[in-house]
């Protein structure tokens, strides 16, 4: 497990400990059509189409509901990570609507971020 998805965990497990609802948003991409040839762990589709997952592209790792009803996004990097734009955009919409959203790095960042919630 990677430094970030174990940090995720531990954030999610301190928020639902705290009253919040979180989930983890899983943003990716894949592909469908039919299937022409299977042999060796690869597929051959034919008419493929990508299907995209998740939210958007930028959407943040966490998503959830603070326990008085508002919208929390948290953007989920290590020390070092950087945000793209997509993603610092993300963060800028979710706050100028009245969500809570923000980059945390620890466990403590989440925590202070959604402290905005009782606020």
């Amino acid at each position: 497990m990677n430094p970030e998805t174990k940090l995720q965990r531990a954030i999610m497990l301190a928020l639902s400990k705290a009253g919040y609802t979180i989930w983890r948003n899983e943003t990716g991409q894949f592909w469908t059509g039919q299937q022409l040839h299977r042999a060796a762990g690869q597929i051959t589709l034919g008419n493929a189409t990508m299907v995209p997952c998740g939210l958007c592209k930028g959407s943040s790792d966490l998503i959830g509901i603070g326990p008085g009803g508002r919208f929390l996004a948290l953007e989920v990097k290590t020390p070092t990570g950087r945000t793209s734009r997509e993603q610092q955009n993300y963060i800028n919409q979710v706050n100028a609507r009245g969500g809570i959203a923000g980059i945390v790095r620890s466990v403590e960042d989440a925590l202070a971020l959604v402290q905005q919630e009782e606020t």
